[in-house]
């Protein structure tokens, strides 16, 4: 399904002889000297358990966890510049002007070294419509429920496929681990049967949308309650999740209505938040290789792990010790077949789909990265997957999607 593009209309005829420029630029600082926060203070901008996850993996807090300088985002706003998004890792801001007179000043800034108009992305969910289906009898091989911990119902297959009840045999069920869910919404997670216990056991630690720029809000988009349903659903007889006693972050990066802009960027901004609070996995279930402006598309060739702003990002994640799990994307019976970003990302574990028998997916995108690494890194079950619903009931999806989350949680056991 594509999405349409988000149009924002403005009137401008009140704005005396003002130029208009296209809307959203991201804006390149030069440094981040004389910042109120130093690296010698970590817990200025990082929490404790940041700072501990850095100290357990021998990583030293640097220049680029510094948040971006506050004088220089002012600066840049006083001029009559919009602030959409930061980023701390690539020391610069997103912002939206239709003024070239303000782009001009802007520019003129000393500490500004450049400014790039921000391209549209097409939208990365799956259609709803034709990836859920109705649940079927499925033809994997479940688990004996006597033999297991938990009674894993319908979804014994797609977790018992990689012997995650082994590891719920012997104690490991994601307890005392922090997974943040970048995804484009989390309808009813607030309400939903399947996950009372994450409530009532407090294990989710909180969320916000860097969309809208607010506190999370559980109306949005279900893509990722259904994801979010493969980890942690708590449902004994009808699906329990591959991490049912980890803890979460629920951060919504994606526009999920409709087409948006700039979607790079909120994926961004919502993994150096997982890393500020100090998460140990981040999940994405989505990818990127298409624009709106077809010059701008993400060939073959520009999948080498370094060409990408979000598989930068998403391997600087992985350098703060944040394992990163991404999809490799749904695109394996089209023309372009290849995984999307950031699943090139030499420090991304990429993961694909296979049918409940093990076999590849045919909508699974395929690798290798155009280096030649090898992609996807990992596949689990990602056809016909059991996944709650918003209220509760269970069916089956298809999608490297759900393959990944399964993944990320048994990773959560483990890690």
């Amino acid at each position: 399904m594509r999405y349409l593009t988000l149009v924002i209309g403005i009137l401008i005829t009140s704005l005396a002889q003002a130029q208009t420029a296209p809307d959203k630029y991201w804006v390149q600082f030069t440094d981040k000297n004389d910042s109120p926060f130093s690296i010698s203070a970590p817990e200025q901008f990082l929490s404790y358990r940041a700072i501990d996850r850095r100290n357990r993996h021998s990583i030293s807090v640097n220049e680029q966890d510094l948040p971006v300088n506050p004088q220089y985002i002012e600066a840049v706003t006083d001029l009559g510049a919009s602030l959409i998004h930061r980023s701390k890792w690539f020391n610069g801001i997103t912002i939206f002007t239709q003024d070239i007179g303000v782009l001009d000043a802007i520019r003129a800034l000393e500490f500004v070294r450049s400014i790039k108009s921000v391209k549209s992305l097409y939208h990365a969910l799956p259609d709803e419509t034709a990836d859920y289906l109705p649940l079927p009898d499925l033809p994997g091989k479940h688990l004996k429920t006597d033999t297991t911990i938990f009674n894993y119902g319908l979804g014994s297959n797609q977790i018992g496929m990689l012997n995650g009840h082994i590891l719920h045999n012997q104690g490991f069920q994601g307890q005392g681990m922090v997974i943040a869910i970048l995804d484009g919404g989390f309808t009813a997670v607030n309400e939903n049967p399947a996950f009372d216990s994450l409530w009532a056991n407090n294990q989710i630690l909180g969320g916000w949308d860097f969309v809208d720029g607010v506190p999370i809000r559980f109306t949005q988009h279900s893509h990722g309650s259904h994801v979010l349903s493969t980890i942690a659903a708590n449902m004994p007889g009808q699906l329990v999740g591959t991490a049912p006693k980890a803890s979460f972050y629920l951060l919504r990066t994606e526009f999920g209505a409709s087409e948006y802009p700039i979607e790079e960027d909120p994926w961004i901004a919502g993994a150096e938040y997982a890393d500020s609070v100090g998460a140990d996995l981040i999940t994405s279930s989505l990818s990127y290789t298409t624009y709106w402006e077809p010059f701008a598309d993400l060939s073959y060739e520009d999948l080498d792990g370094n060409t990408a702003r979000v598989t930068r990002g998403a391997d600087i994640a992985a350098s703060k010790g944040i394992l990163v799990l991404n999809s490799a994307g749904n695109s394996g019976n089209k023309d372009c077949h290849y995984i999307g970003a950031p699943a090139d990302g030499d420090s991304v574990f990429a993961i694909g789909a296979v049918n409940s028998e093990g076999y590849y997916a045919p909508f699974s995108s395929t690798g290798p990265s155009v280096d030649g690494r090898v992609k996807p890194n990992v596949v689990a079950q990602g056809q016909d997957v059991v996944l709650a619903s918003s209220t509760g009931e269970v069916f089956t999806g298809n999608g490297t999607s759900f393959s990944t989350p399964i993944v990320a949680g048994l990773a959560a056991c483990l890690w």
